[in-house]
Order: structure tokens, then C-alpha cells, then sequence
């Protein structure tokens, strides 16, 4: 009955901006990381189109992937399968504990149209040049009290090496969702992928750093996200050109797509 199901499905994606992806399968929403971007110049979902899903799951819990949840959760019928370490944080901001599923590694989620497998994942980690070009950002720009207001709001979301990607499987079609492009050793990669959506920000040469897990993966499609200035003046916009090009020099056989905020990709 599954497989049946599987196979009748029609797939849409949409970016509404960082990390937040929607999985749309023949009506049925699936919502992954949901935020509102702190930057008054970009678009913005309303409460409403986040709250109008059937489910939301969420990779970590760092501050724009998890610290929009409680407003959501208390507006939405959706349950949200996370992390234990997002589930423990939600807690703390008063959310019901039956709005909330605690998943873990290995384990897979049933729905009418999906199925879904949970990874191990990592995150990415910083690097020298990013952090100093981030310093001198808020110096030039005299942004510090913006800066040391997201640092504190951070600490209320703390991550202890606990994220997850998703594999899911619609339409004879599987999907992998990152949450962020952290690099792990030895660690056996889904194959066979269609899209695999990859979060573009963490380095300063994100373009050649993330070349070894698209190597691994071998996807035939990437769907970019994380590349914008969600809550400036720590976050910038990532130009992908640069990506884009070694793409098709290296792997021309693999279609990249910068998305555009809300606008359908049909799969």
C-alpha cells in the first residue's frame, strides 16, 4: 500500500528562506526548519502558509532552524519531529509535549505519501577566514549591538553535536535534506539521490568544501539554500557563482538550482 502510494505522488519544492524547505507531495506538506529571516529586506512567510502543514521536522537546534518553532507549534496541528536536544529546548519555551515526537538516527517516519529516514548528520564547521571577515563585518558596519544581541539569543540554542539530514522517498524519487554541510568520516552516504538539497553557508570556500559529499552523493539535481542574509550582520549573502561554474566544469552531468523565495520546483 505504501509503494502504491509512493508512486501516485506529484513532488514540489519550495525555499521560504534559510533552511526553511517545504516538501510537497500531491498535497500533503511536509515542513523542515522553519524561520522567519530577521532581515527586514527579505520576503517573509506569514504564520498562517508555515502553520498550514501536515508535518514539521527540524535537523538542529541552533537559533534559525528552531527558535520560530513555540510560534508556530502553538498556531498549527502539525506535530514536529525533532532531535532530543530540540525537543528538550522546546520544553524549556512552555511547548506542549504532544505537539512534539522525539526521532532518532536509523529510525523511519510513515506518512500517506513519504517515506522518511533519519540520518546522522553534522555540522559545518566554521573556518578562520569566515570568522575574522564576520569580525570586521560588525566592526565596518558598526552593528554591535545587533551582533552581541544574536550572540546571546544563541546561546539559548545550543547544539552538542546532535543534527540529522532526511532522506525522503516519494514518487520513485528520494530526496536528502541536509540541515548543514558537516563532513563525516567514514560515513556511508545515501545513494541513488535525486535531489539533494544542500545548505550553502559555514566557509569561506564553500564552493571546494562541499565538493566531496556532492562526490559522494552523486545527485543528479542540487537545490541550494542557506545562502542568504537571514539576520545580518552575521549572516551575508553567499554569491554561488562560483559553485555553479565548478559544477559544471567538474560535474556537468549534475543540474544546480539557486532557488527563488515561495516559487514552486516541480520535481
Amino acid at each position: 500500500l505504501l509503494q502504491k502510494c509512493i508512486i501516485s505522488c506529484m513532488i514540489k519544492i519550495k525555499w521560504y528562506g534559510t533552511a526553511s524547505i517545504m516538501i510537497d507531495t500531491d498535497g500533503e506538506k511536509l515542513l523542515f526548519d522553519p524561520f522567519f529571516r530577521w532581515n527586514k529586506k527579505l520576503e517573509k512567510p506569514s504564520l498562517e502558509e508555515f502553520c498550514n502543514v501536515d508535518m514539521m521536522l527540524n535537523t538542529h537546534p541552533h537559533l534559525d532552524h528552531t527558535c520560530d518553532l513555540p510560534k508556530i507549534l502553538a498556531s498549527t496541528d502539525a506535530v514536529l519531529f525533532a532531535p532530543p536536544q530540540t525537543i528538550e529546548c522546546m520544553k524549556k519555551y512552555g511547548v506542549d509535549e504532544e505537539k512534539m515526537m522525539v526521532i532518532h538516527p536509523s529510525e523511519q517516519i510513515k506518512t500517506p505519501n513519504t517515506l522518511i529516514k533519519i540520518h546522522e548528520s553534522k555540522h559545518v564547521k566554521f573556518d578562520f577566514w569566515l570568522i575574522l571577515k564576520t569580525v570586521f563585518r560588525v566592526i565596518f558596519t558598526f552593528q554591535f549591538k545587533d551582533a552581541i544581541k544574536l550572540l546571546k539569543l544563541n546561546r539559548k540554542f545550543k547544539m552538542k553535536n546532535q543534527i540529522y539530514a532526511y532522506e525522503i522517498l516519494a514518487d520513485n524519487k528520494k530526496i536528502f535534506l541536509m540541515g548543514s554541510t558537516g563532513k563525516m568520516k567514514n560515513y556511508k552516504y545515501p545513494t541513488d539521490i535525486d535531489i539533494l538539497v544542500l545548505p550553502f553557508q559555514g566557509r569561506s570556500n564553500m564552493a571546494r568544501y562541499s565538493l566531496s559529499i556532492i562526490e559522494k552523493i552523486k545527485p543528479k539535481t542540487i537545490i541550494l539554500d542557506h545562502f542568504d542574509d537571514a539576520y545580518p550582520p552575521i549572516t551575508k549573502h553567499i554569491d554561488t557563482s562560483k559553485f555553479i561554474k565548478l559544477m559544471k566544469d567538474k560535474h556537468p552531468e549534475i543540474t544546480v538550482i539557486e532557488p527563488r523565495y515561495s516559487e514552486g520546483i516541480d520535481i
